[in-house]
């Protein structure tokens, strides 16, 4: 997978943090100031939030602070800062970027978001991929502030215009070659141990209320920290599963049937999931399975998948007849939309193996469907 010490390609988000702090901190550097200019993407309000206090350092000593993010309406920004709404539709709201320029010094990054995921994260945000560049370099900070000053057009306020146009023309000497490729492999170097020593950290195991005692599986609550933000940058699939059978196993064959039978539906909801995925116990009969960046197809596959498997747990101890009924959906809403999940499921009829007891036979219906909310 991608690492920081990567300058382009596919880059983590591990990688984008490490470079834009250090573009951030190159605008806050001693002797920069009045004559720096500074644009940043931040896609939504949410990630711009966790640097507020570092923007709102830079807004007080640069000439112009830009940020563009996608918003309602004009977020509340620290003094000096400019905002720039995007429209949900234009490529720069995919954008991740930050760049830092004056006469004698620029350095940028720059990434559009893949909406692909990196299977073995541990976490929606930090599964997230890019494709970009970084790096300590003049001409390429002058060529991205160009870029999104004509990208943003007459939302910039022509006061800020100006400014910018005053510092890229006197950006008149040439680069300083030498030094920005030193200083480039050096923050290569650090960034890259960085990235590796977080790859190692091993975040701990989710306990208490954030695991369903009877299953193992994870509780809605438990999901918080692993979606992150409350942003639409991800798309998720969803397949919600029903099995309302559960209450009838347990007063026909009593609490430790039913308990081995919840068991065995929570294998069958872990199994073939990457380390990314989730599997959730929403209450009584009721299952949800996260993926992250999936395809329609593939979704609909898993549903399929897990139906033909519920409802032939008949063949497998303790024995008893399951009637599954499942529905998926691709979203990028938070919170979960699970109310159109399941008014979708309520009108899924149940999955029936017939005849019962004889093993695997031809599905009667399938509930699955799929499509963008």
């Amino acid at each position: 997978m991608p690492t920081a010490d990567q300058r382009a390609g596919v880059l983590s988000k591990r990688a984008l943090v490490t470079a834009s702090h250090a573009v951030e901190r190159a605008a806050l550097a001693e002797g920069a100031g009045a004559d720096t200019v500074v644009f940043a993407l931040f896609q939504r309000l949410p990630y711009f939030e966790r640097e507020r206090e570092v923007y709102a350092r830079i807004a007080r000593t640069a000439a112009a602070t830009v940020v563009g993010m996608v918003d309602s309406g004009r977020p509340d920004l620290p003094h000096g800062v400019t905002p720039v709404l995007l429209r949900p539709d234009e490529p720069m709201a995919r954008e991740w970027s930050v760049a830092v320029l004056s006469p004698t010094f620029g350095a940028s990054v720059v990434a559009q978001d893949l909406d692909e995921v990196d299977p073995e994260a541990t976490t929606v945000e930090r599964a997230r991929l890019f494709r970009g560049r970084w790096g300590l370099r003049r001409d390429e900070a002058y060529a991205e502030v160009v870029r999104l000053r004509d990208a943003m057009g007459d939302r910039l306020p022509p006061a800020v215009r100006r400014t910018v146009g005053d510092v890229l023309a006197s950006v008149e000497t040439p680069a300083a070659l030498d030094i920005e490729s030193r200083s480039e492999a050096a923050l290569r170097h650090v960034a890259g141990k960085l990235d590796r020593a977080q790859a190692r950290a091993t975040p701990p195991a989710p306990t208490g209320p954030a695991v369903d005692p009877d299953t193992g599986l994870e509780t809605l609550a438990g999901l918080t920290p692993w979606l992150g933000d409350a942003t639409d940058t991800v798309p998720l699939g969803l397949v919600l599963v029903a099995v309302d059978d559960l209450g009838a196993v347990e007063r026909r064959h009593g609490t430790r049937v039913r308990m081995h039978t919840e068991q065995n539906i929570a294998d069958l909801l872990l199994d073939g999931l990457r380390p990314l995925d989730r599997a959730v116990r929403l209450g009584p009969g009721e299952f949800l399975v996260v993926q992250p960046a999936v395809a329609a197809a593939e979704l609909t596959a898993r549903s399929h998948h897990l139906e033909r498997r519920l409802a032939a747990l008949h063949a497998t101890y303790p024995f008893v007849d399951l009637h599954p009924r499942t529905t998926t959906m691709l979203t990028r809403r938070r919170p979960l939309p699970l109310h159109q999940l399941r008014a979708q499921l309520r009108q899924v009829p149940a999955v029936t193996l017939w005849p019962p007891n004889q093993g695997s036979l031809p599905l009667e219906r399938s509930g699955a469907g799929a499509w963008f909310r």
